[in-house]
């Protein structure tokens, strides 16, 4: 963990330092001096910055900032996401998408596949959701954990690690989503239509839901991902998707 914090922290004043992609870092010694490390840690956050394809090492030459694009980790992602350095645009629309995309296709896999302790977990996850948001706290916390489960019912654990990045990289932005109070009640009442679908192993209707569910918080990302900044109250309840008329289910408490 230390060894990340400061892989992360050696990134963070590269940013703030204004090093850009392309540029030539200075030497081990420089930039222990620079940024007040240790060298040996200086070492072992450039290895990790050149594993994730942040950084690449040259031999007789120098380490240099890899440029944004395909070859740059997805790992990476998560890394600058939580160290508050933007993506860039396309990468926050292209994430968006991709997201939807697996998403829509793990409801239909849930569907055909839940088992009675796959419900079980959604229930009690939808129950601890009821009991925070009367406590007058967010889904901050239960929104990731509540699709992660919905991927989880899939039986496919390749795709539950890539919805588990996105996830990890969206933190911080999740916590001011749901800053906008009526925005927890607005999705625990999606994640309770879901849950009706999956139950019902309905997936045309999972999917109809999801698509209502995820277009208003796509939105959202969309608007302020990238930019690294606070929004407003006001641009998080126009993001926000009313939830339709339809089935109900029956979800014990919550």
């Amino acid at each position: 963990m230390e060894g990340l914090e400061q892989t992360s922290k050696l990134l963070e004043l590269i940013r703030d330092r204004g090093f850009k992609p392309g540029d030539k870092l200075p030497s081990e010694r420089d930039l222990a001096a620079l940024f007040g490390m240790s060298r040996s840690a200086v070492r072992e956050s450039l290895i990790r910055l050149d594993t994730l394809r942040i950084v690449e090492s040259r031999p007789k030459s120098g380490v240099y900032l890899q440029p944004y694009g395909a070859e740059r980790s997805i790992e990476a992602m998560v890394l600058f996401a939580e160290t508050n350095t933007p993506l860039t645009a396309a990468e926050v629309v292209q994430s968006v998408e991709l997201r939807s995309v697996l998403e829509s296709e793990a409801m239909r896999l849930a569907c055909l596949r839940r088992t009675q302790d796959d419900l079980d977990t959604l229930q009690k996850i939808l129950r601890d959701s009821a009991a925070a948001i009367a406590r007058g706290e967010t889904l901050a916390e239960f929104d990731p954990l509540f699709h992660k489960a919905i991927v989880a019912a899939t039986k496919n654990d390749v795709l539950l690690r890539f919805i588990n990045v996105f996830y990890r990289m969206s933190r911080k932005r999740r916590e001011i989503y749901f800053n906008e109070p009526l925005q927890s009640k607005r999705s625990h009442a999606q994640h309770v239509q879901l849950y009706g679908a999956i139950e019902a192993q309905d997936a045309e209707l999972g999917q109809q839901i999801l698509r209502r569910h995820l277009k208003g918080v796509d939105a959202y990302f969309r608007m302020f991902f990238s930019e690294g900044q606070q929004p407003p109250a006001k641009a998080a309840r126009s993001a926000a998707v009313p939830v339709k008329p339809g089935r109900k289910p029956a979800v014990g408490k919550a």
